[in-house]
Parts: C-alpha cells; sequence; structure tokens
C-alpha cells in the first residue's frame, strides 16, 4: 500500500490500472488488487478458519469491544483490534482444531487497574456470586468505576451481559442469569470503565462455573 497527496485535481478515487486508490481515515493511499485464486493454499484455509471462529464469537459483543478497545490499536479500528489479539494470543489448537483459549480472551485493554478475584461462587436460582479486592485508590483506580460481566455460555454458544452492574467499591456482586443458563457450563470475565467513560481497564478472567437451580 503507498500514501499519496492530492494532485491538482484533488484527490483520486476509484481503479487505476492495477491498483485502487481509496481514502481511510482522511489517509489516501493506493493499493494493489486482490490476486483472486481457485486453489488458496492449506496455509489460507487455515488462517480463513480462524478468522471466521474468533469473529464470529466476538461478534455479538461488538459494543463491548468498540469501548474495551478505543485504546492501544494503532491505526486498527477496536473491533479489528481484538480480533487481531485473539487471533494471536487467545487460540489453543492445531490443523483445523481450533478453539477459544478462555482464560486468555480479552474484551478491553486499558489503564485502569484491574482488581483481584477473591471467589466465585454459585448459589441457588442460577445467581453467580463474586468477590473481588481493590488496591489502594489512585488516578487509575476511582471508587466509582463501573463493573462489566460477561459471561459466556459453551453448552448454547451464548453471551449474556451485566453492563455496568456495580462499582468498583462494592467489593462483591450476585449476577442472576437467565434459567436457560442452568446446569451449562461457563466462563466469566470482568472490566471497568470510569465514571468519564474515556478510560477502561483489561479485563480479567473470573473463572469457570456450572449455574445451579
Amino acid at each position: 500500500m503507498a500514501r499519496y497527496k492530492n494532485g491538482i485535481n484533488g484527490p483520486v478515487r476509484g481503479k487505476v490500472g492495477n491498483v485502487v486508490a481509496a481514502s481511510w481515515r482522511g489517509i489516501d493511499y493506493f493499493r494493489s488488487l486482490a490476486d483472486y485464486t481457485d486453489n488458496p493454499t492449506e496455509k489460507q484455509i487455515l488462517q480463513r478458519l480462524k478468522f471466521a471462529l474468533v469473529n464470529g464469537w466476538l461478534k455479538p459483543l461488538r459494543e463491548i469491544i468498540w469501548i474495551g478497545f478505543q485504546f492501544f490499536t494503532g491505526s486498527k479500528t477496536p473491533m479489528n483490534g481484538c480480533v487481531s489479539y485473539h487471533l494471536k494470543e487467545a487460540l489453543t489448537g492445531e490443523g483445523s482444531d481450533y478453539a477459544i483459549d478462555f482464560p486468555k480472551a480479552v474484551f478491553s485493554r486499558g489503564e485502569l487497574l484491574i482488581s483481584l478475584i477473591r471467589e466465585l461462587i454459585c448459589l441457588i436460582d442460577g445467581i453467580l456470586h463474586i468477590k473481588w479486592e481493590n488496591g489502594p485508590e489512585t488516578a487509575f483506580s476511582k471508587p466509582n468505576d463501573k463493573a462489566t460481566f460477561i459471561v459466556y455460555n459453551t453448552v448454547k454458544n451464548t453471551f449474556v451481559m451485566f453492563k455496568d452492574v456495580t462499582v468498583r467499591e462494592a467489593p462483591e456482586v450476585n449476577l442472576k442469569l437467565p434459567k436457560k443458563h442452568i446446569g451449562d457450563d461457563v466462563h466469566i470475565w470482568m472490566q471497568y470503565v470510569n465514571a468519564a467513560g474515556d478510560g477502561v481497564s483489561t479485563s480479567v478472567y473470573v473463572g469457570q462455573a456450572i449455574p445451579v437451580a
């Protein structure tokens, strides 16, 4: 890809020979036309499988990710930055047998401090009881930082989100899951966003549980 400056007739747009002129985020550039092949290599097929797996898994969390990955992604969009991270860091398996490594999954990356998870207990009626410990208050750890919890049901392949459900100083919460999730294997994550909405923590993996009736 090559960048270019506007000429005397203004910016160039569209196809010119075997290159395409376009603009993205205010940056004008040329890119070559993509090669098309009916016979992708095994490496290309596996890469497409991995991308489809990660992108499909993260798609229901797009709103959360656009907030959580708004920083530290360079020129990438928050969603692309999150997908890129999971492709590199949060996949397990070999060949075409890939799966998400849940403890390594991350839905936000930021400078706010995380809390130390102390307890995860399954109470009756599908309630997840979570306790955490906070460090001293700092510019990156305020009592009113809002906590969001993300729960993934591996059996039904669905997410349940508890957005801004409590604050850092709580320091515990009861999350009541819908009845359809009782008895299923679930994974839980926690993350913070500050009161102004312009700062986030890196999400932390809370653990794995099976909600009970």
